[in-house]
């Protein structure tokens, strides 16, 4: 019968319409985003011209600029300054995020330099969080494995990094349980001074 086929028709096209909408839905492109920065460190980590000492702030440098690029540092400042930011002024706001940047940057390419080499990395997925995803990955050695996940969000058509959590704590709320702590019995001007203090000592790598 007529109907019946085009009742067939209809119902294989909306298996074969759902069968490959899912993928789609389940891969964003983040954990694609965070491959590319995971590579792209590694290979500076490995290239043998920069290997030595002698070269460590050239890596540096080139590590630096690839966390720039890839990382969403102001929104990171504000979330550490949680309960806080809206106290400050446009002044006190700029100056904090100007020194939360250099010190994030500093610390993680400091890690990045330290721990960070030709790695096997597995990517177990990516999971959606309201308006952000999460990219679940595992650095594979031979004695340990360690869950690092990346929190990811869309931006003018990139994903861009926004945290990291390393074996399930998060850099952020690591910041912000510091500088909170601190907050509660010191003044926000001590912060910056300290704030301050902390980028000199970290711009040696």
């Amino acid at each position: 019968m007529p109907g019946v086929r085009v009742w067939n028709f209809l119902f294989a096209f909306f298996l074969v319409v759902i069968g490959t909408a899912a993928p789609l839905r389940a891969q964003s492109g983040a954990a694609d985003q965070v491959r590319s920065v995971l590579e792209k460190a590694m290979d500076i980590q490995t290239k043998p011209e920069l290997q030595g000492p002698e070269h460590r702030k050239e890596r540096a440098a080139q590590i630096r600029k690839l966390i720039a690029e890839n990382f969403l540092s102001g929104e990171m400042a504000r979330e550490s300054l949680a309960g806080y930011w809206e106290k400050l002024s446009a002044k006190q706001r700029e100056q904090y995020q100007a020194l939360f940047t250099a010190i994030f940057t500093d610390s993680y390419s400091r890690r990045v330099l330290d721990f960070l080499k030709r790695e096997t990395i597995e990517y177990p997925g990516e999971t959606p969080e309201g308006i952000y995803t999460k990219v679940s990955t595992i650095i594979m050695r031979t004695n340990e494995h360690i869950p690092v996940d990346y929190i990811l969000e869309r931006k003018e058509k990139k994903w861009m990094i926004r945290d990291v959590i390393i074996d399930g704590v998060g850099t952020v709320e690591t910041y912000r349980n510091g500088f909170g702590a601190f907050l509660r019995n010191n003044a926000f001007d001590a912060l910056i001074q300290r704030m301050a203090t902390q980028k000199r000592a970290g711009e040696e790598l």
